[in-house]
């Protein structure tokens, strides 16, 4: 299945970027060739970036904290699963603790750090960050193996710990799926959404075999989905007139 996902709010936007930075980043250190490593590096830059514009560490202690009262006001209703509330409660403080161990912005360890701010300053020339250019990241390069490692380990450790508490609240969120088959007639689909639900994400399943695309246009109360012909890329896709069957899932905490 091809699957595409629209966060409904600015927070878990936030969230989705940095989860797929930090996934990026994590996939190149699997094999740290001095190729990955360089990649690795690039990531890190475009986490800083992010760190820089927004406050990603507020921002996921705000989303931790609400959600740690509302296990709490859960815990002991008719229904619920208290040793799992517990065990979710405790998950949340320690994600919680962790951040709020770690003091002032994300990336302000990077704003003073040479050797980085060297390739922040390149980092918007084509090509900038390469050996020939910059002697310092060809000495960084030869380094061993496991201790560029160790570095790029000790550069990402504050995004690491906001990337464990997003994934908790994540996890969250992929837990209680409302999933069913609708029709887009003629290529379009639009809906409302329940007000009685807190909705974090919208996710369009199609098959694989699927020649269109869905373009989403989401707010807190309504969404629509358009479907678009993917056949040409080189030229500007077009509404299909169809209809499209396609699975439709609404995220909430």
């Amino acid at each position: 299945m091809a699957i595409y996902e629209q966060p409904l709010n600015e927070k878990i936007r936030l969230f989705m970027r940095l989860t797929f930075l930090m996934e990026r980043f994590n996939h190149h250190l699997e094999k740290p060739t001095p190729e990955n490593c360089q990649a690795a590096v690039l990531v890190l830059l475009e986490l800083y970036n992010l760190s820089s514009r927004l406050d990603v560490k507020n921002a996921a202690l705000h989303v931790l904290d609400f959600q740690t009262q509302a296990v709490r006001n859960a815990e002991g209703m008719d229904g619920v699963d208290s040793a799992r509330a517990t065990r979710m409660l405790e998950k949340l403080e320690e994600k919680s603790k962790r951040l709020y161990s770690f003091r002032g912005q994300l990336g302000q360890h990077l704003k003073i750090h040479n050797f980085l701010n060297i390739l922040k300053q390149r980092a918007s020339i084509a090509g900038g960050i390469n050996r020939m250019d910059i002697p310092l990241f060809n000495f960084w390069l030869s380094l061993p193996e496991d201790k560029k490692v160790e570095d790029l380990r000790n550069w990402v450790r504050p995004y690491n710990i906001a990337f464990e508490a997003i994934q908790l609240l994540m996890e969250l969120i992929y837990s209680g799926p409302e999933t069913e088959d609708v029709i887009a007639t003629g290529g379009f689909y639009q809906a409302t959404l329940s007000p009685a639900r807190d909705y974090q994400i919208l996710q369009v399943r199609l098959s694989d075999k699927s020649t269109y695309y869905p373009e989403i246009s989401a707010g807190k109360q309504r969404f629509s989905i358009r479907f678009v012909d993917s056949s040409q890329l080189d030229e500007k896709g077009k509404q299909i007139v169809k209809d499209v069957g396609f699975k439709l899932t609404l995220y909430s905490f």
